[in-house]
């Protein structure tokens, strides 16, 4: 059997962690802190101890008063260590978000949670997301480790080949 995904949870009510807690465990292995930390940046090295590919963020995260960032913030930290780890906002204020989001490419209802059917199309983004992001990863892998058998064969690189390995070298550098 294939490793399952790692995922965070990123919420601050407890009923939503347990609600993400039931439709996502058996898919993915999980991390979903119980309180989140005061100050954002404390965030970014418990994604990485979990080595996270994926990380589903409740929008409103401030609504307790507990934190006083949102799920926007979160992303655009995030972006400051890893520009293409997929991330998602969800939320119960979908259209507050989708006009609101700087940051977040996809913005979805919390009803994907709650409701059997849409937990599935949930698993589906979230998978195919970070299949996307595994398989350019290894793409951009691929090409320098072509590139640099080329070099050590005492081939020269063609333009084409500096520019792949250069767009190659910038995505690794940005994860």
């Amino acid at each position: 059997m294939a490793d399952k995904i790692r995922l965070v949870y990123l919420d601050e009510e407890q009923g939503w962690q347990s609600q993400a807690y039931a439709a996502l465990n058996v898919d993915f292995e999980l991390h979903i802190p119980e309180n989140l930390p005061r100050d954002i940046e404390s965030l970014w090295p418990e994604i990485k101890e979990f080595n996270a590919e994926a990380i589903l963020i409740d929008y409103r995260l401030n609504e307790a008063g507990e934190v006083a960032y949102t799920g926007d913030d979160v992303i655009k930290e995030i972006h400051k260590h890893n520009k293409h780890l997929p991330m998602f906002i969800i939320t119960s204020y979908e259209d507050n978000a989708l006009i609101e989001c700087k940051e977040a490419e996809i913005v979805r209802g919390k009803e994907l949670l709650a409701e059997a059917d849409k937990v599935i199309k949930l698993k589906n983004i979230i998978t195919a997301s970070v299949n996307k992001y595994e398989a350019r990863k290894s793409s951009a892998e691929d090409i320098i480790i072509s590139l640099q058998a080329k070099v050590k064969t005492g081939e020269s690189l063609s333009n084409e080949d500096e520019t792949n390995k250069f767009d190659a070298e910038l995505y690794l550098s940005e994860l």
